[in-house]
C-alpha cells in the first residue's frame, strides 16, 4: 500500500510541477502595453503579481499535495469522503476561495484583476485532475 500511496503521491506532484511551468508560460505570453510610463510601471507591477500568485500556487498545492499521505492510516484509506478529502479537500478549498473573491471583486468593481481569473483557471484545472486521480486511486484500491 505505501508503494501504491507513494506513486499517486509522485503522480500528483508531477502535475503540479507540469501546471507550474505552464502558468509561467502564460504569464510570460502576457502582451505588455508599453506606451506610457504608466503603462510600464504597471505592466512591470502586474507582472510581479503574476508571479507571486503562480509562487503561492505552487507552495499551497505542493503542501496540499502531502495529504495523500494520509491514505496510509487504514480508517481513512475506508472512508471515501476522508480518501476524497486528502486528494482534492486543499485544491477545492482554494477554487472555492478564488471564486468568491472573484465574485465580489466582480459584484463591487464590475471587473476582476486578471492574475486571480488565471490563478483560479489553473486551480480548476487541478482540481479536475485531482479528482480524476482519486477516482484512479479508489478503482485500483478497490475497497
Amino acid at each position: 500500500m505505501r508503494k501504491t500511496v507513494f506513486r499517486f503521491w509522485l503522480v500528483n506532484l508531477l502535475l503540479i510541477i507540469v501546471l507550474f511551468m505552464l502558468y509561467r508560460v502564460v504569464i510570460a505570453e502576457l502582451q505588455p502595453a508599453d506606451t506610457t510610463l504608466l503603462e510600464r510601471f504597471f505592466n512591470i507591477m502586474d507582472i510581479l503579481l503574476n508571479l507571486g500568485f503562480s509562487l503561492i500556487y505552487l507552495v499551497v498545492m505542493v503542501a496540499g499535495s502531502f495529504s495523500v499521505f494520509l491514505n496510509l492510516i487504514e480508517k481513512i484509506r475506508h472512508s471515501y469522503f476522508l480518501s476524497f478529502l486528502t486528494f482534492s479537500g486543499i485544491p477545492l478549498f482554494c477554487v472555492v476561495f478564488l471564486a468568491v473573491n472573484v465574485s465580489i471583486d466582480i459584484y463591487r468593481y464590475n471587473l476582476a484583476p486578471a492574475p486571480l481569473i488565471t490563478l483560479l483557471c489553473f486551480s480548476i484545472t487541478y482540481l479536475v485532475c485531482a479528482v480524476i486521480t482519486f477516482l484512479i486511486f479508489r478503482k485500483k484500491v478497490k475497497l
